[in-house]
């Protein structure tokens, strides 16, 4: 096993997202793959537009720009001021605004038509209830018929395919990923070889939580699952073959 590193003060999530190498590293996961699930949103849920969102844990803004060209109204959150900076940046919008905040609320409105989690942005916490408050939070702040789409990676095949290392080059920098399981985590470390400069580590570390285990979350918190895609062009989700689980849920009524 390899072993785990030692905690600093700060969260990984704090500091990894705080870096200019995380960009540059998930650069791939660009504007394309946004449209694609924004499209599937919209096809799906065919919200009117001029709609209130909140595209929550938003990092550098693709897909609240995404949503925002399709005429909703749309706020990007997230806990990283770093990325929010850069979204506001680069991707400015006029139908888009971004803050800094938590997931686990509060939220600028209580009147959501839509909430969208996306690209693995759960999962980040300590505690497992940490997340519950997260999707209490995400109920409070929807409208009465609001829904809630989650785009999660499917925990029951990253548990067979996992890959435990590779490398990438940056440039003329050397990325190496190490990835493993630590229940009840994946675990990855990031080692960052710049010639320019110091060696840099970082951490990512996500709660595997399977497909059941995030409909069961969510509905103690309040939503009610009601469609699940396996990709992001709206294949079937199916439990053996699927890389992702998009989930999308309806609140109901206290």
């Amino acid at each position: 096993m390899i072993p785990t590193t030692v905690a600093g003060t700060s969260p990984w999530y704090a500091t990894w997202f705080e870096s200019p190498w995380y960009m540059e590293l998930y650069r791939h996961r660009g504007d394309e793959e946004a449209r694609l699930v924004v499209q599937l949103i919209d096809h799906t849920l065919h919200i009117p537009h001029g709609s209130q969102i909140l595209d929550l844990c938003c990092g550098f803004g693709r897909h609240t720009v995404a949503l925002a060209d399709r005429g909703y109204l749309t706020t990007g959150l997230d806990y990283s001021t770093y990325l929010i900076d850069h979204a506001r940046t680069h991707n400015a919008h006029e139908n888009a605004h971004y803050i800094v905040g938590d997931i686990r609320g509060p939220y600028p409105s209580t009147s959501y038509a839509l909430i969208a989690n996306l690209f693995t942005s759960f999962g980040y916490f300590d505690r497992h209830e940490e997340h519950l408050a997260a999707l209490r939070a995400v109920h409070h702040h929807l409208a009465s018929d609001g829904r809630f789409v989650m785009d999660f990676f499917n925990a029951d095949k990253l548990r067979r395919t996992l890959v435990p290392e590779s490398m990438t080059m940056i440039g003329q920098t050397s990325v190496i990923q190490e990835r493993w399981i630590e229940e009840p985590y994946v675990r990855k470390r990031i080692t960052i070889n710049d010639p320019c400069s110091a060696e840099h580590t970082f951490e990512e570390r996500v709660w595997l939580y399977s497909p059941e285990d995030l409909r069961r979350m969510m509905h103690e918190s309040g939503l009610r699952v009601v469609r699940a895609f396996g990709s992001y062009h709206g294949d079937p989700f199916e439990p053996e073959n699927s890389e992702r689980v998009i989930l999308i849920a309806e609140k109901v009524s206290s």
